[in-house]
């Protein structure tokens, strides 16, 4: 993965994983978009970004938020869908 991928990878988890801070919509809504739309390296770092996201303990937190403010309904469904495995695994 070329270096500049790489930064904007650790760039999004880094903000995206800090819940001291507001969460940024537009930056998630991108990182699922190179999810659903990207190819090869931006699609694997997309799926690394996002994974450590549903995978915090505090990523419950964040579902009003993307549910009201997300413009993107695969956002939307994929943050309801770790919810609820969460909620019944847990």
């Amino acid at each position: 993965m070329p270096a500049i991928m790489t930064m904007l990878a650790d760039h999004a988890a880094r903000q995206l994983l800090d819940f001291s801070q507001k969460l940024d919509i537009n930056l998630l809504d991108s990182v699922v978009n190179c999810l659903y739309h990207g190819e090869g390296p931006q699609q694997r770092m997309a799926q690394e970004v996002l994974t450590h996201l549903k995978e915090h303990p505090d990523a419950w937190t964040r579902v009003d938020t993307i549910l009201e403010f997300s413009q993107n309904m695969n956002t939307k469904v994929s943050n309801l869908e770790n919810v609820c495995k969460s909620f019944y695994s847990g």
